[in-house]
């Protein structure tokens, strides 16, 4: 089965757990605003403040901060090191695929619950066409922000699932994280 009829059968598919209700309906619909984003913007590294002012509106207050303390981050390493290395961040830190993905579909939803707090993480098929298309799952985490009945969701982190050498693994969080810490 090649490639894009497996993306094919997966748009045609009803996407059952993640169609449950409103909340998994509008915590989809969040994830593809955010990969929609993403793809279009199709850049490396840490987002400049474009793109970051144009990801608010999807993501959570506390991810947005750490990609703004990773990119303040990346700056003062830049200059400690008068522009002689390169960044930290290469590659599009969005995806498990350096080069990031050039389509995706928003898989199965579970909604979970950490200390009281509401989330949901689905499941995201991300594909790279190219003349090796290379296919894997990443996982993306989303946040319940305000009321049930006005509630939104929001990307809060992206769970690496790539399975090859040299791709991210663990999270997007943690890997800001280590940037912020690097230069502290």
């Amino acid at each position: 089965m090649t490639l894009r009829a497996i993306l094919a059968l997966l748009l045609a598919l009803p996407l059952a757990a993640c169609g449950g209700d409103n909340g998994e309906d509008a915590a989809t619909a969040a994830a593809r605003g955010f990969y929609d984003k993403v793809l279009a913007a199709h850049t490396g590294g840490v987002p400049d403040e474009d793109l970051r002012a144009g990801l608010r509106a999807v993501i959570s207050p506390d991810l947005d901060s750490l990609i703004a303390q990773a990119a303040e981050a990346e700056r003062r390493h830049t200059e400690r090191v008068n522009n002689e290395e390169p960044p930290y961040l290469q590659g599009d830190i969005f995806s498990s695929l350096f080069e990031g993905p050039t389509a995706y579909e928003i898989g199965p939803c579970e909604e979970l619950e950490k200390n009281g707090e509401l989330s949901m993480s689905c499941d995201v098929l991300l594909v790279h066409e190219a003349e090796e298309p290379v296919q894997w799952t990443d996982h993306v985490i989303l946040v319940a922000d305000g009321v049930p009945e006005e509630r939104r969701w929001l990307v809060d982190d992206i769970l690496y699932g790539g399975d090859w050498d040299f791709g991210p693994k663990g999270s997007l969080k943690a890997m800001l994280r280590g940037v912020i810490e690097e230069e502290s």
